[in-house]
């Protein structure tokens, strides 16, 4: 009797312990994210960007009308004049 009692209570463990994960979040692959492809304006440049918002990192510059360059990196907006 307490043989049939403790199989059915291992027995019923085991089957919530393979089911329960499926019910209660178990692991999900995470969504996969993606490159995003964008094309870069005729005349960029990297040039390096001599500010604190870009930590004074080679950013990509594109040109002005004027001849200077302007920041397209993080906001920055710095312009660059003269050839570089």
């Amino acid at each position: 009797m307490i043989t049939a009692l403790l199989g059915g209570l291992l027995g019923f463990a085991l089957i919530g312990l393979i089911a329960l994960p499926r019910y209660v979040g178990g692991r999900r692959l995470a969504a996969v994210r993606t490159a995003q492809f964008y094309t870069v304006p005729a005349g960029t440049r990297w040039l390096p960007c001599h500010t604190t918002t870009c930590g004074h990192m080679t950013t990509r510059h594109t040109p002005t009308a004027d001849g200077a360059w302007r920041c397209t990196g993080a906001g920055c907006g710095h312009i660059t004049k003269g050839e570089q």
